[in-house]
């Protein structure tokens, strides 16, 4: 029983296939059919290949019309495609656009930056002041009294 249900399956052209066959019946690529339909290339290789397309219904089922018009697939041979498409579960992947972690990575990079620079000038000045009160001290040897050198 198993075995006749893998040979109908394989029996059965999916609507995808069907369009693909006769696109390249008609000499069209998969681009030319994207730019007739105003679409990017990648939606017509989803449909082609029966991947689930995550877009809404309306969309989805007016790309497919468009791409059996031109191909020449009479209506009654893909509007039950359609049909059990359109009343699939939804499953809608929502993405994250935040650029959340994105920023804290900058927040840090510039904190760290920040100290980085703050402790060099901190560094240069101690430097600077430390030079300069150095210079204006003066190593005394000898000490010469200041009678002694009146008297000479």
């Amino acid at each position: 029983m198993k075995e006749e249900t893998i040979e109908n399956k394989d029996d059965i052209v999916s609507l995808g296939k069907k369009l693909a066959k006769l696109r390249l019946a008609q000499g069209l690529t998969e681009c030319d059919i994207a730019t007739k339909i105003h679409v990017r290339t990648s939606i017509i290789q989803d449909i082609e290949n029966d991947s689930v397309i995550n877009m809404p219904a309306v969309f989805y089922k007016g790309y497919i019309k468009n791409y059996a018009n031109i191909v020449g697939l009479p209506e009654n041979e893909y509007q039950s495609y359609i049909d059990t498409q359109l009343n699939r579960p939804s499953i809608q992947i929502i993405k994250n656009y935040s650029n959340k972690e994105q920023t804290k990575r900058y927040t840090k990079r510039i904190l760290v930056i920040s100290l980085f620079i703050i402790l060099m000038i901190v560094g240069i000045t101690a430097f600077l002041v430390w030079r300069d009160n150095k210079t204006e001290l003066v190593e005394v040897t000898h000490y010469i009294s200041p009678l002694t050198s009146i008297n000479s």
